[in-house]
């Protein structure tokens, strides 16, 4: 993406390229700012020594300096490696041998949770926070080693004059580091024409364009938020750099045309709204009034038809009372909210969908490359993770996995034989179950995660654990249950929002020991349990249950950077609680009528809402396996 960044920097000198917030204000980087940074960085690496081919580590929060070491190692021809911000000390340890980094750039209080780190990399830079004024510092100093010596228009100069006339399309860019849902970090390396096809195709299906923006913070050592800079790039468009922490107020202020999250944060975004509605005073009849109307125009919208004169003026009248006042909260210029990183629940893009609020799911993996298949703005299913981008190609195979081959597809930096793996045809086997319709893929569960019982039943768990996970309450669950007459599950519950209930329910509840230990809790989340089970096929229900003691943590191993469940390892560490004779098994009663355990989001019941169902294509041309 090297070639983009120069021709923006020479078409649109001027023009936005990042955005960052500095000391109160966003800041803007043009287009040839950006591009100058980056060569004097790579100018000044090669002063110190540095070469094309080196791989070169970046530990930071993303902001503008980051992102222009980042781009500068491209400029290089070294190969940049973003390390997981949230990975334990040894895990970066053993990343970084295992890569064998020339050079290491990272923060100062992020170095300082790291041991050794000269046995691992001979050149330590220290980054500036993404916050801070980067003026002075190493990295600043780096830079007036690369205009000297750019000054000089020597060996130098001429070295890295002629980098993006001789990057191939197979050379290495990056090492994206992926830890699955079992075992140790693999380096996955993407090549130069994976990050150009990546950034063309997304851009296309989003419908980019350069006076758009877009508002990032999710992580760049993640494959979904370096392919999503990667969109803007290729389209011209601005990146606004925000944070997980002021996420919310980077909203109103950057008001972006599009965000990327992960379902994680879209649960959490809908019970602040929820919470928001319910402290503002409406009546109840309005407001549900209101959010009638909204999932009636959305069901029409969603099957391409005409809404009629009467929902019209309703919508009308629904849109000034309530819904645009809710939009504003994501800065009022909002086209579509992009998610993907783990499986998103229907339910949960229905209900952003009848504020007028379109999420559009797709799917990917780091061993891909990036994204596989996407949601349009203009052909969309929910329920689905969308139609394959162009140049990609895909079959499911007899068991049911999704095989994928594409211009992106990585190669793994060490072959230890572990899935997925590409074929001698040159297909990925993902190790995802799909089922695809019409062109749209939807996401069965993970191969690996298939589990038997002792009466020969398979059972999705992902499935079981997306509808639990939309009650109020249940921030995870896992599903157990190879080699056990009926599967079980362990819930992880959301400390704020069953605390909130516990609140409401007057029930004294001070931690988060109390309230897995309430009897009132337990028979909450039993409700929760089943009324899923009034869902599910007979050897898919659940009869008993565990509550966490203690959430699940990405630092202990338990969940991906992504926050995916690592299932293996959940199981070794809390498997016991749901052992025959355990005294933390608790069970599971027939469904309760009415229980709160039932309700989701605003009252409406999971996979209940007014449009369930099958849902028809939208109009449009389509596209895809």
């Amino acid at each position: 993406m090297l070639d983009a960044v120069l021709h923006h920097g020479r078409v649109r000198p001027n023009a936005p390229a990042l955005r960052a917030r500095v000391a109160g204000s966003w800041r803007p980087t043009s287009w040839s700012q950006w591009h100058q940074a980056a060569r004097e960085i790579a100018a000044g690496l090669a002063a110190r020594g540095l070469r094309s081919g080196d791989r070169v580590a970046v530990l930071g929060r993303e902001g503008i300096t980051a992102l222009s070491v980042d781009l500068g190692i491209t400029a290089l021809g070294a190969i940049a490696i973003p390390l997981p911000l949230g990975a334990p000390p040894p895990e970066i340890g053993a990343i970084l041998r295992d890569a064998q980094v020339a050079c290491l750039f990272v923060e100062p209080e992020l170095a300082a949770r790291l041991v050794g780190l000269g046995e691992v990399a001979p050149r330590v830079i220290e980054l500036p926070p993404p916050d801070g004024d980067a003026a002075g510092g190493m990295v600043a100093a780096l830079r007036d080693e690369g205009r000297a010596a750019l000054a000089l228009r020597g060996e130098i100069a001429a070295a890295l004059d002629a980098v993006p006339e001789h990057l191939r399309p197979s050379d290495p860019w990056s090492i994206l580091y992926t830890s699955g849902t079992t075992g140790a970090p693999r380096g996955i390396v993407l090549s130069h024409g994976a990050a150009v096809y990546q950034g063309r195709a997304l851009a296309e299906a989003s419908a980019f364009t350069p006076s758009d923006e877009q508002l990032l913070a999710l992580p760049t050592s993640q494959v979904f938020g370096r392919m999503a800079l990667q969109a803007g790039i290729a389209a011209g468009t601005t990146t606004a750099l925000g944070s997980v922490r002021n996420f919310d107020r980077d909203l109103v202020e950057v008001g972006p045309v599009c965000f990327s999250a992960v379902p994680e944060a879209l649960e959490r975004m809908a019970w602040r709204w929820r919470e928001a509605l319910e402290a503002g005073g409406w009546a109840r009849p309005a407001l549900d009034r209101a959010l009638e109307v909204g999932r009636r125009v959305s069901a029409l919208q969603q099957r391409g038809e005409a809404i009629p004169m009467t929902l019209g003026v309703q919508h009308r009248l629904a849109e000034r009372m309530l819904l645009t006042r809710m939009r504003a909260r994501l800065g009022g210029r909002l086209r579509f909210i992009g998610c993907g990183g783990a499986a998103l629940r229907r339910e949960l893009a229905e209900f952003f969908h009848a504020f007028g609020v379109l999420v559009l799911e797709g799917y990917g993996l780091t061993e891909a490359g990036g994204v596989v298949s996407w949601n349009r703005p203009d052909r969309f299913r929910f329920g689905t993770v969308g139609q394959l981008l162009p140049g990609c190609e895909a079959h499911v195979a007899e068991d049911g996995e999704l095989c994928v081959r594409s211009p992106s597809l990585g190669r793994p930096l060490r072959h230890d034989g572990g899935q997925p793996s590409i074929d001698a045809e040159g297909f990925l086997h993902t190790g995802d179950v799909v089922e695809i319709q019409q062109g749209f893929v939807r996401l069965v569960g993970r191969k690996r995660d298939i589990l038997k019982t002792t009466g020969g039943k398979l059972i999705a768990p992902q499935k079981i654990e997306q509808r639990l996970r939309g009650h109020a309450g249940i921030a995870r669950a896992v599903v157990l249950g190879e080699g056990r007459a009926r599967p079980v599950v362990l819930v992880d519950i959301d400390d704020a929002a069953m605390g909130e209930l516990a609140a409401d329910l007057d029930l004294g509840c001070r931690s988060r020991t109390d309230l897995v230990e309430h009897p009132r809790i337990r028979a909450h989340v039993a409700d929760a349990i089943a009324a899923v089970n009034a869902t599910l096929a007979r050897h898919e229900t659940i009869t008993e249950f565990a509550m966490l003691a203690e959430p699940l943590r990405a630092s202990a191993g338990e969940l991906t950077a992504a926050g995916a469940i690592r299932r293996q390892v959940v199981a070794a560490r809390h498997g016991a609680l749901l052992e025959p004779g355990s005294p933390h098994i608790l069970a599971v009663a027939g469904p309760a009528a009415g229980a709160r355990g039932s309700q989701s989001l605003l009252g409406v019941p999971p996979f209940e809402l007014p449009w369930s169902g099958p849902h028809a294509t939208p109009k449009g041309p389509r596209s895809g396996s």
